[in-house]
C-alpha cells in the first residue's frame, strides 16, 4: 500500500485524459490498495489469456470489482493465438475464446482479443509505439478496436 500511495501522490502526472494502472493477476493488496487510493476511477479492464486457470482468476477478479461497486469496462484477450508470419497458419498456443466465454458466463462485456506478435515486445524494448510502427497488423488494429470500447464506455458514464 505504501508503495503505491506513493506512486500515486509523489509523482506530478500532469494533465492525464487516462491512466491505466497493470496490476498483478488476481485480487490481492495490489488491486485492493488501488481501490482504496482511487475510489472514484472510472472503471477496470480485466485481462485475460485464454486458458481455462486463466477464468478461474477473471471469475475472482469479477467478483471482487463488483463487491467495490468498481465499474467493470469489459474483458480483453491477450494472447489470443499466433499468425505465422511464414506461412499465415494461425495456432491457438494458449487457447482461444476463453476470454468471450467468461465475458458471457458473467454478463461482463467483451471489448477484445489481442494476438500475439513478436514485434510488440521488439517495439516496447526499442522505445517504439507498435501501433505507430505497423498500424496495419492484426494485433495494432485490435488494440485500436478495444480502445474504442473504453472511449465508449467512458463516454457514456459522462451523460
Amino acid at each position: 500500500m505504501t508503495v503505491i500511495r506513493q506512486f500515486m501522490t509523489d509523482i506530478t502526472w500532469g494533465d492525464l485524459d487516462f491512466l491505466f494502472i497493470d496490476l498483478p493477476p488476481g485480487t490481492g493488496d495490489e488491486p485492493l490498495s488501488v481501490a482504496q487510493l482511487l475510489p472514484e476511477m472510472d472503471g477496470v479492464v480485466i485481462v485475460t489469456i485464454p486458458s481455462e486457470v486463466s477464468q478461474i482468476v477473471v471469475k475472482k477478479a469479477v467478483t471482487f470489482a463488483r463487491k467495490l461497486s468498481l465499474p467493470i469496462i469489459g474483458i480483453v484477450e491477450n494472447m489470443s493465438g499466433f499468425v505465422c508470419p511464414k506461412c499465415g497458419t494461425k495456432i491457438d498456443i494458449f487457447r482461444s475464446g476463453g476470454g468471450k466465454k467468461i465475458s458471457e458466463q458473467l454478463s461482463v462485456p467483451f471489448i477484445g482479443s489481442i494476438p500475439i506478435d513478436p514485434k510488440v515486445c521488439e517495439d516496447s524494448d526499442k522505445g517504439v509505439p507498435f501501433i505507430i510502427e505497423h498500424p496495419d497488423s492484426s494485433s495494432s488494429k485490435a488494440f485500436k478496436e478495444i480502445v474504442k470500447r473504453i472511449e465508449t464506455f467512458l463516454e457514456g458514464r459522462k451523460k
